[in-house]
This record gives C-alpha cells, structure tokens and sequence, in this order.
C-alpha cells in the first residue's frame, strides 16, 4: 500500500510541476518563466517526456472509462410484485432457500451454495458439494439442479438461469465451508 501511495504521490508532484511549467508558457510568471525556458532549452527530453505521461494517462482513462461502462450489473437483491406492494428477498435469503431444498438430497453442512442475480432478475446458481463416497454423482448432480430450480420458482418466483453443481471429494475430517469461529486453544 506504501508503493502504490508512493506512486500517486510522485505522479501528483511531476503533473503539478507539468502543469506549472505548461501555465508558465501561456502567461509571464516572472522567475517561473525564465526557469521553465532555461529547463526547456537544457533538457529536450523533458517535452517528449511529458507528451508520453500524457499520452499514458489518456489511455489509462479510457480504460477506466470502459470498465466503468462495461461492468456486469449484479444485483443484490430480488423485488417480487405482489398486489399489495413488492417484497424484496436478499441474496443470502435466496441462497439459504437454495441450501434447504437440497436437505433431502446431499448433507447440508457438506454443502456451498452461491447464487448471483442477473439484471434481468434471473438467478445463476453455483453448488459445491463435498462428500467422501463418490457414487451416483451424475445422477444426484441433475437432481440437485432441478430441486434448485423448483425451490427458487415456488417459494421466490425466480427463474434460474444455470445451475452449476461441482462436486468434490471429502478429505478425512474436514469441511468445504470456512470455519467462521475461533477454537480456543487449551495448553
């Protein structure tokens, strides 16, 4: 984080001394002018170089300008039109609708569930599921992917996009989710 402050601050200091050096030569600044002259006429290099810091920059800004522009939306949140008024489920609501409907299926705590919305209030949905018997993985993987979008249809009223279901082997005691609470330690 050093580096980067480091950077921006050195960029900062030689676009003011450019800028500085460019206002000098429209109006008469005094000292300032004549510095910038003598700099001008000792150092050629210096124009070519603040041609390319400009250039470099015009670029840079285009980028952040398309990046900006072609972002994907993602939406944090579904709105259900009701008669009365519109119902808004978040993201981890729909996840966890995902995650209980697949109960009778595979284990719940041996299972990931991420689902992302689209702009056009669809939803991808992504499955990790860890187990330590590999058997019948094709079969419970279409499984899986219909519970998934019957779930989501009949309680949110979204429509599911994809389903991906990866399945992965379990290692001996372990699990796929992070483990968010700290185990005291005892000596």
């Amino acid at each position: 984080m050093r580096v980067i402050k480091g950077l921006i601050s050195l960029l900062l200091i030689v676009g003011i001394f450019g800028i500085v050096g460019l206002y000098s030569q429209m109006t008469n600044l005094g000292v300032v002018t004549v510095f910038y002259r003598n700099l001008w006429f000792q150092y050629n290099w210096l124009v070519y170089f603040y041609e390319v810091l400009l250039f470099a920059l015009a670029i840079l800004l285009l980028l952040t300008f398309f990046m900006v522009v072609f972002k994907p939306i993602t939406k944090k949140e579904i709105h259900i039109k009701k008669e009365i008024g519109q119902i808004n489920l978040p993201l981890h609501t729909l996840e966890s609708i995902a995650k209980s409907s697949l109960q009778e299926i595979v284990s719940i705590d041996n299972t990931q569930v991420k689902v992302r919305l689209t702009k056009k209030q669809t939803a991808d949905v992504e499955i990790i599921v860890a187990d330590g018997k590999q058997q019948l993985f094709l079969s419970k993987g279409k499984e899986i992917q219909e519970q998934i979008k019957q779930a989501l249809q009949r309680s949110a009223m979204v429509e599911t996009n994809k389903t991906k279901v990866i399945f992965k082997k379990k290692k001996a005691e372990s699990s796929i989710l992070p483990m968010n609470k700290k185990t005291s330690r005892v000596i």
